[in-house]
């Protein structure tokens, strides 16, 4: 569309005569009008049509996450020389990746391999905020949980102090409280 409304109207009524005249004298309209186009990405995106599907459910958003799992292995899994089921070509490659999505679509509807239950038995984002579900929501397993996740944050950057200290070649040592 910003080719077209670049070019100037003489070039675009030039052009419409030309079209005009392969096509055997047939005039179509043309219109460089923003307000009457549609965006074929909104459109053909699986992406945009899934986002609007989903909402905010987060069991819908785990269950097609592992429809995505679930296809990349149907579709490594499908012949590879299947000229003669699905075509040859660009074509053939297309009909084989709609038929590994729907398959992965209808295996993930039904329950699939688990990957959306183990995900959404864990916790799920609530905006910026993780949401825990389950055993791990509060108690004594909570705090354990949160001791390992600081020891372990510990460890890190105690690695990162070392790493940057041989990098840099400084030798003022950094004494912390913290025993790993």
């Amino acid at each position: 569309m910003d080719v077209a409304r670049a070019v100037e109207p003489a070039d675009i009524e030039a052009a419409r005569t030309a079209l005009a005249k392969r096509a055997g004298g047939a005039v179509g309209t043309f219109s460089v009008d923003t307000a009457s186009s549609v965006d074929a990405g909104s459109i053909l995106s699986r992406a945009t049509a899934d986002k609007a599907a989903t909402g905010t459910d987060p069991a819908k958003k785990f269950k097609h996450f592992e429809a995505m799992v679930l296809q990349t292995f149907i579709q490594n899994m499908l012949p590879k020389d299947s000229e003669g089921v699905y075509g040859k070509g660009l074509a053939g490659d297309m009909w084989k990746s709609q038929l590994a999505e729907r398959v992965a679509d209808v295996m993930a509807d039904r329950g699939g391999i688990g990957i959306a239950k183990s995900l959404l038995a864990d916790h799920y984002l609530d905006g910026k905020r993780k949401v825990p579900i389950g055993p791990v929501s509060g108690g004594p397993e909570k705090t354990e949980i949160d001791q390992q996740t600081s020891l372990s944050t510990s460890l890190v950057h105690e690695l990162q102090r070392k790493a940057a200290k041989s990098i840099t070649g400084d030798e003022t040592t950094i004494k912390t409280d913290i025993k790993i």
